[in-house]
């Protein structure tokens, strides 16, 4: 992740296998699908409640966020990205960021004019259109003149649920900039000068408008097509945490999805098939392997999951039904690492009947013999199994697509995110700071780096009977050279023994006689 100065530069890198040398939240999961709202700009969602709040629809009377409806000649279909979500927040994870793809063209997006004011939603589509007075977007704005003062209050609400209250402001010129300054309002819609005009309310009066006009385009977003727009838009501002397409399986969407998790600091996490084979599983792997940059970035889910279902949300009748959902595996994989990192470093593999076993999850779609297993865990496919004894739904494998040996866990994999988190937070302190002809700059990044390795050393995250076995700091002279000093560079070279893990635990018994002696 080579950045220019000034700024921070942090690398990871595996030492040969010969050598003898030694958050944002990294639960987050980054998602990328279908449903009816605003497209190319990532929404944090906290909750089911939230995805409903903001990508929710009216159908059949009822405001849902799990619908298919049919606009025109489009089918929109929500219950993928809304399956997924709900999966991910049952089973643990607390932060999602939502980014809905939009076509290349075609459609429109809803307007409404008040005053001098045009209001426009930020992508084509019907989820900004008024409907029933309780969906899309709404602005009301209130005249307040005491003593000859006016003032005007300007209330944005979407999907009936208010969004902001403006304080007094003068003109209108000052509501389009309150709206266009706030993240949560231009995100949803701009407001620009119109040559035409309404009237505005009168003292005490209120005047409310819609947005209407918005219409879906003639055909829906694919992410092999219209994917890397969105994923443009999940910058590395964000943060580290899990990327997924939901349900995407092909292998040109796999690459997109790899590299992007290369270039912003965090792992893809992808979907096989559904009810796809071994051999069918196998195959994508090493599709992916020559489709991307580096797969070790990357690691593949099977199978997909059957989770408990929702009261129908497109009765057809006059009775509501319920039904079991067959969801795509990323969202409880995405959950179990969301999960575990709230007590426990990225390399504690959120996997196994401790760190991975289900709690909402309730069946599966296929499932794979024992020799099958075996097979997709050598190619880097990481299966959900029922657990034999226990009874327990688990993430049974914790491998990335990696060809590099160094790279195959993906405990390490998660953990090289999280220490390019952390170091970049540490030597972010000492950008711009001076340096000094003693070397006490250098000592004191060499101690804050120092200081976090010795975290990771005592929660096991590196390996080594000792600190200086696990890891080691140079801040030294060697690599802050008169010349690099010059440059404006202040370096640093950390060497870590990510810890493994335990992938086959052997128990060998051996019986004796009563009359032997039992050896110590």
């Amino acid at each position: 992740m080579a950045n220019s100065a000034p700024g921070v530069s942090i690398n990871v890198n595996a030492a040969p296998s010969t050598s003898t040398q030694s958050s944002g939240g990294t639960g987050t999961w980054f998602v990328i699908g279908n449903a009816s709202g605003i497209a190319n700009t990532p929404v944090p969602v906290a909750s089911i409640g939230d995805f409903t709040k903001y990508f929710g629809r009216l159908v059949s009377g009822q405001y849902t966020g799990r619908y298919t409806f049919t606009s025109g000649s489009v089918t929109l279909d929500s219950t993928t990205l809304y399956d997924s979500l709900d999966v991910f927040f049952r089973e643990g994870g607390s932060l999602a960021y939502v980014t809905l793809m939009a076509p290349a063209s075609g459609g429109s997006a809803a307007t409404a004019t008040l005053g001098t004011n045009v209001y426009t939603a930020n992508s084509i589509g019907t989820w900004a259109n008024n409907a029933s007075g309780t969906q899309g977007l709404t602005v009301a704005i209130t005249n307040s003149t005491v003593n000859s003062y006016t003032t005007y209050t300007a209330v944005i609400s979407f999907n009936g649920t208010v969004l902001a209250t403006s304080p007094g402001l003068f003109t209108e010129l000052d509501i389009k900039n309150w709206i266009n300054s706030l993240p949560v309002l231009s995100s949803l819609m701009t407001v620009a000068t119109t040559t035409g005009s309404s009237a505005l309310p009168s003292s005490g009066q209120t005047t409310t408008v819609s947005l209407t006009g918005g219409a879906e385009a003639s055909t829906l977003p694919t992410f092999a097509t219209n994917g890397a727009t969105a994923l443009a838009a999940i910058t590395t501002a964000y943060g580290p945490g899990q990327i997924s397409a939901p349900g995407v399986t092909d292998g040109t969407s796999y690459a997109l999805l790899a590299n992007h998790a290369q270039a912003n600091n965090r792992v893809a996490l992808l979907d096989g098939a559904s009810g796809a084979t071994a051999s069918t599983l196998v195959s994508a792997v090493s599709t992916l392997q020559s489709a991307c940059t580096d797969p070790s970035y990357a690691a593949l889910f099977a199978p997909w999951i059957v989770v408990p279902g929702v009261v129908n949300t497109n009765p057809s009748g006059s009775v509501a039904t319920t039904f079991s959902r067959t969801v795509p595996p990323t969202s409880f994989a995405a959950a179990k690492m969301a999960a575990n990192d709230v007590a426990n470093d990225c390399n504690v593999p959120a996997a196994g009947v401790i760190n991975g076993s289900a709690s909402y999850v309730n069946g599966l779609a296929n499932s794979y013999s024992a020799t099958d297993r075996a097979t997709l865990n050598s190619t880097g496919v990481d299966v959900i199994r029922i657990v034999e004894n226990t009874g327990q739904i688990a993430l049974y494998g914790y491998r990335s697509c990696a060809f590099d040996p160094n790279w195959v866990y993906l405990n390490n994999v998660r953990f090289r995110m999280q220490v390019v988190r952390d170091f970049d937070n540490i030597a972010e302190a000492f950008v711009f700071a001076e340096i000094d002809g003693r070397g006490q700059i250098f000592a004191k990044l060499n101690g804050a780096l120092s200081g976090q390795c010795q975290g990771y050393w005592m929660r096991n995250s590196i390996y080594g009977a000792s600190p200086s076995l696990a890891f080691s700091v140079n801040t030294g002279p060697v690599i802050n050279t008169p010349t690099t000093i010059a440059q404006g560079q202040i370096n640093a070279q950390v060497n870590l023994r990510m810890s493994p893990f335990g992938e086959l635990v052997t128990v060998n018994v051996t019986k004796y006689s009563v009359s032997s002696n039992i050896p110590a």
